[in-house]
């Protein structure tokens, strides 16, 4: 006790707000029982203040104080604010520094406020953090939730943001379980560390759980495609309905007019309306995962890093003493770290064998599963020829994988299905259907149903059904789909 200072004691031996709340707006607990030190907050907000606050902590000393010092920072402040506290705020209101080996006691009472913070949205979101959200309310101000993913690029577009003036606040969306200790991108261990980057930053952050969401739009859509001969982008999927309707979401609800995230893209008006433009970094353009997003979202959306260079964004995390501005690209797929998306999709349908057959049909061996295989693919498919084979298409309904010579990937023709336009369709003047690809010249004809067919100026190789097709006048984007099968 004696490594304890006086305001440290003083929270020990009268505690604020010791309890639990009756119908609370929300609850939140952090710790494990195991280990034995385990915080629990109880909220009630009304009108975006935190009218009532109440806590219990189970463990050492540490603990216990900062549980009373935080419940006591927070109570009867707006939601804001409240997210605003800080591990460094919340230490020098006990205070200072904690005796070695006790500052997880500030992490852990911190964690759990905002476990109650989240519980709170998931009641208030009600079906749109399981459905997807619908309405854009759009307030006014200069005011902007910014979606920080634990990465450098959403850190700085944060901070950009805060130094011209907008009024911040940021969100991390948890959107699987991830593995322990994985830091992809909005896995547990990431939300920590936003919410520690943002905090650095003075800025409030919040945390909204989309997991429902995201598994059946994005995972289980991910495993459906492949099992369908389809090959889906999930970056895509998550852009169309989970990231910017949530940031959306929560921009209403605390009155805050623009969202904002760290992608390499430029939101531009045009005469026929508001639209993306290629970033000043072409190497790290984001506009071909970023066209399903619903044009009423998109004037209210904020790119701040389509001015900068990557390099350049690094160094600006460098120079403010940023603790993301080392780490690493984050993961293609967040949701399978190891990258191994076969094995992915494999613990989740039953894969039935079939055959491997030529282009006339002939049968050339057998195979474990449609869903190894995406048109396109050489390396194993598991048969032997003069000259290399790779994947033409996929059928899933006869199990058949059809392959052929590199010859047979060119196709002259695409139907895009699923369109959103930004621009009329007719001044399209080029298409990309693959996220590191070129755009190809082409003219667009009307294929009925809702679709539209490219009719390509030059030969495309290995063109998929479930990729993008994002179609574009000059560094304009004039709209987006995606490839459909010819027989679908």
């Amino acid at each position: 006790m004696a490594n304890y200072n006086p305001l440290v004691i003083e929270h020990l031996v009268r505690p604020r707000n010791v309890g639990e709340l009756e119908a609370p707006s929300g609850v939140g607990e952090s710790g494990d029982a195991a280990c034995g030190d385990v915080a629990r907050f109880s909220i009630r907000i009304e009108e975006n203040l935190l009218t009532e606050v109440r806590y219990k902590v189970y463990g050492c000393t540490a603990c216990i104080a900062a549980g009373s010092a935080l419940s006591e920072l927070v109570r009867s402040r707006p939601l804001l604010e409240a997210a605003r506290v800080s591990k460094t705020y919340l230490k020098n209101s006990l205070g200072g520094a904690l005796p070695a080996g006790k500052e997880h006691a500030l992490t852990l009472v911190l964690d759990a406020l905002h476990k109650a913070l989240e519980d709170y949205w998931n009641k208030d979101g009600g079906a749109m953090l399981a459905e997807g959200y619908g309405g854009f309310a759009a307030n006014g101000g200069k005011s902007v939730v910014a979606a920080m993913s634990g990465g450098v690029d959403s850190a700085v577009a944060a901070l950009l943001l805060k130094e011209a003036g907008y009024d911040v606040a940021t969100v991390t969306f948890r959107l699987h379980d991830g593995e322990k200790g994985s830091r992809s991108c909005c896995s547990p261990d990431t939300v920590l560390f936003a919410r520690d980057t943002a905090h650095r930053m003075g800025l409030p952050h919040f945390t909204l759980d989309l997991k429902e969401l995201f598994n059946r739009r994005v995972m289980q859509d991910f495993v459906g495609s492949y099992s369908a001969g389809r090959t889906p982008n999930p970056c895509v999927a998550c852009n169309a309905h989970v990231k910017f309707h949530a940031a959306s979401f929560l921009a209403d609800r605390i009155g805050f007019r623009y969202v904002a995230t760290g992608h390499y893209a430029r939101v531009v008006e045009e005469p026929g309306g508001v639209t993306m433009s290629r970033p000043v970094d072409e190497g790290k353009d984001q506009t071909y995962v970023l066209w399903p997003v619903p044009k009423g979202l998109l004037t209210r959306a904020i790119f701040p890093l389509g001015e900068y260079r990557k390099e350049e964004v690094r160094h600006i995390a460098q120079e403010k003493g940023l603790a993301v501005a080392y780490t690493p690209e984050s993961q293609d797929i967040c949701f399978i770290p190891d990258g191994n998306y076969r094995s992915f999709i494999r613990k989740q349908v039953v894969a039935e064998p079939g055959e491997i057959v030529d282009t006339e049909g002939r049968a050339l061996g057998q195979h474990a599963g449609v869903v190894d295989f995406t048109v396109g693919q050489r390396r194993g498919i598991g048969v032997s020829a003069p000259t290399p084979l790779y994947v033409t298409e996929v059928r899933p309904r006869t199990k058949q994988v059809v392959v052929g010579r590199r010859e047979d990937l060119k196709v002259r023709e695409v139907r895009v299905g699923g369109l959103n336009w930004f621009l009329d369709p007719l001044e399209a003047e080029s298409v990309q259907i693959r996220y590191n690809g070129s755009p190809v010249p082409c003219e667009i004809e009307n294929a009925g149903g809702g679709e539209v067919r490219a009719l390509l100026s030059e030969p495309v190789m290995g063109v998929a059904p479930g990729q993008s097709a994002v179609f574009y006048k000059g560094d304009r984007v004039i709209g987006g789909g995606v490839v459909r099968r010819d027989t679908e």
